[in-house]
């Protein structure tokens, strides 16, 4: 678009703020011919010419002839079609407001109108001749942005992780994952993908993995940072815990990073890697990731295979992982080409936010008020925090709070006496005839906030012996 706006700009100059005069230039031939011309009325010049050596015949073209040539009339232009060439450059110069405001909707729009009323003004020949220098500028241009666009767009062959897409498996979701429950579902995963998608990629690109790895999690959790499989995997990439521990994700009561939208990204990136490395095939490693690095490794040994597809072939692959390249094939296809596929996709908007380290516990209510928002937006930023605080024995905990408001959480958190003024937490232990209304009684909170804080669905499955985590109310004196 850039490289559009200033095409139109050379074109409207020439055909607006231009006077439109007459350019002539002679090619050797057409001087030859002149020249021819002029000694069929002079022998003697013609007969030099004649006799002339192949040496000097360039010399002879290159002298200057003096040719009396009426100067043609310039073409007078109606006011129609003045008219219409102003508003094409009124359309164009608005066109130019609207895209470095940031609306690129409504200056394609303005463009594309620029356009058509050039085209209304029905210009002739000798306008469009006398603007071919700017015309000639603007053609080479978008010659240049549509080579720029075929080498740098995602086409089919610019993949680093082959696509088969005659693959009977690909073919079958290719055509589930674009209509009816399923294709909704999909839609809105790419769709949210929106708040996560330029972070992934800037990962992707720093451990030097391919770019279409931005599509699995559509397969893993259709991009939802709180999915839990029934397995125990969680979050985007959907790590089990163990393998979530082995790059140093913090899980525990306080905060589980697999919901953290970046931490977990860099460990499926060094994950995804690693599985690289280990099998030099990208649907090999995609498998593994799906399987287990070991499990696929037995698998490879067992069969004798070498590929995903002789792993099929040799019945050696669990069914979930044989179709999980396929899956993703499908995913990256209909991702990159929706409107192939029948999706109008509307992107989440980029979470944009602002980070503080953070030394210190702090009650996530007393940093909503420091940030000047809510405790539900503080949640939704900071989807891996568990409790009502930040994470106990986390030195340098990164806290995430709304675009712009650092400077002043900054400030009126150092005005703050008391960053977590609640009794901090008790433990206790369930015993015989306890129920949550008594021990919400007993600790001068609530029921609720006993339940919310220990995850307690039910009234009645309360165990003796069970230990329950409680934040005493202001009113509560002690044991």
């Amino acid at each position: 678009m850039e490289q559009t706006k200033t095409l139109l700009a050379v074109l409207c100059a020439c055909l607006v703020t231009q006077t439109l005069l007459p350019v002539y230039s002679f090619s050797a031939e057409q001087t030859a011919l002149k020249t021819d011309e002029q000694c069929a009325l002079q022998p003697s010049t013609t007969c030099q010419i004649e006799t002339q050596t192949d040496e000097n015949i360039e010399d002879a073209l290159d002298e200057t002839v003096e040719v009396s040539t009426p100067t043609p009339a310039v073409p007078v232009y109606s006011a129609e079609i003045q008219k219409s060439v102003k508003q094409a450059e009124a359309f164009y110069r608005k066109a130019v407001i609207f895209y470095e405001q940031g609306d690129k909707k409504k200056a394609d729009e303005l463009f594309r109108e620029s356009m058509k009323a050039l085209a209304a003004a029905q210009l002739d020949g000798y306008a469009f001749y006398n603007s071919k220098d700017g015309l000639d500028s603007m053609f080479n241009n978008f010659t240049a942005l549509f080579s720029l666009s075929e080498s740098t767009g995602p086409a089919e062959n610019k993949y680093t992780i082959p696509m088969d897409k005659d693959n009977e498996q690909v073919k079958k979701y290719l055509s589930l994952y674009s209509r009816g429950d399923c294709g909704e579902r999909i839609k809105r995963a790419l769709e949210r993908s929106g708040r996560y998608r330029a972070m992934i990629e800037k990962i992707l690109k720093e451990y030097g993995l391919p770019r279409e790895l931005v599509y699995l999690p559509v397969v893993e959790s259709l991009y939802n940072v709180n999915d839990r499989s029934r397995c125990g995997a969680l979050g985007l990439w959907q790590f089990m815990p163990s393998r979530a521990r082995d790059f140093k994700i913090h899980i525990n009561y306080w905060i589980d990073e697999r919901m953290d939208p970046e931490k977990s990204t860099r460990a499926a990136a060094q994950y995804l890697r690693d599985l690289y490395y280990m099998f030099d095939n990208w649907h090999l490693a995609l498998a593994a990731y799906d399987r287990g690095e070991f499990g696929l490794a037995r698998d490879l040994k067992f069969s004798k295979a070498t590929n995903i597809e002789q792993m099929k072939e040799r019945r050696a692959v669990p069914k979930e992982t044989e179709l999980y390249v396929p899956q993703f094939i499908a995913c990256t296809i209909i991702g990159d080409n929706p409107k192939q596929y029948g999706l109008d996709l509307k992107y989440d908007e980029p979470i944009k936010y602002d980070e503080v380290s953070l030394d210190k516990i702090v009650d996530l209510e007393v940093a909503a008020k420091c940030a000047g928002t809510n405790v539900a937006t503080i949640k939704e930023l900071n989807p891996a925090l568990k409790a009502w605080c930040t994470p106990h024995g986390y030195e340098g905990f990164i806290l995430k709070i709304p675009s712009g408001t650092k400077d002043a959480f900054i400030t009126n958190l150092a005005q703050t006496k008391e960053l977590n003024p609640s009794r901090g937490f008790i433990k206790y232990r369930v015993v015989k005839g306890d129920f949550l209304g008594r021990i919400a009684k007993k600790f001068s909170t609530s029921v609720s906030e006993l339940k919310a804080d220990n995850k307690i669905k039910n009234d009645k499955s309360l165990r003796i012996g069970q230990v329950l985590v409680i934040r005493p109310g202001r009113k509560y004196k002690g044991s």
